[in-house]
């Protein structure tokens, strides 16, 4: 009876190894797919924007939220002029710059 409830515990003990081995082993290539950024991205055609090598008054690629220097944008594919303009144009958030003290004198 002895040898019997050994050999139990030994199979429980390498059971409980192989699930704890594969467990971690799991999780880990889990957490090292989450961490990788998607590798390409999909970009939108020019025709489907209605991109044009021109602005369109002061809507122009250099000044859009999507514009990458010096000329590629997040979200079109191909080259993008500085002064090109798209119907998805998003206009930069100007920062507001703090007014001057007054000077005391």
């Amino acid at each position: 009876m002895s040898n019997e409830t050994e050999d139990c515990s030994a199979a429980l003990s390498r059971r409980l190894l192989f699930q704890r081995i594969f467990g971690t082993v799991g999780a880990a290539a889990v957490v090292a797919a989450e961490a990788k950024p998607a590798a390409a991205t999909i970009k939108i055609s020019k025709a489907a924007v209605a991109y044009q090598d021109h602005p369109d008054g002061e809507k122009r690629c250099g000044k859009c939220l999507q514009f990458q220097p010096p000329q590629s944008c997040k979200m079109v594919d191909g080259p993008i002029s500085p002064q090109g303009f798209c119907r998805i144009f998003i206009p930069v958030q100007q920062t507001a710059r703090p007014m001057a003290a007054p000077a005391v004198g």
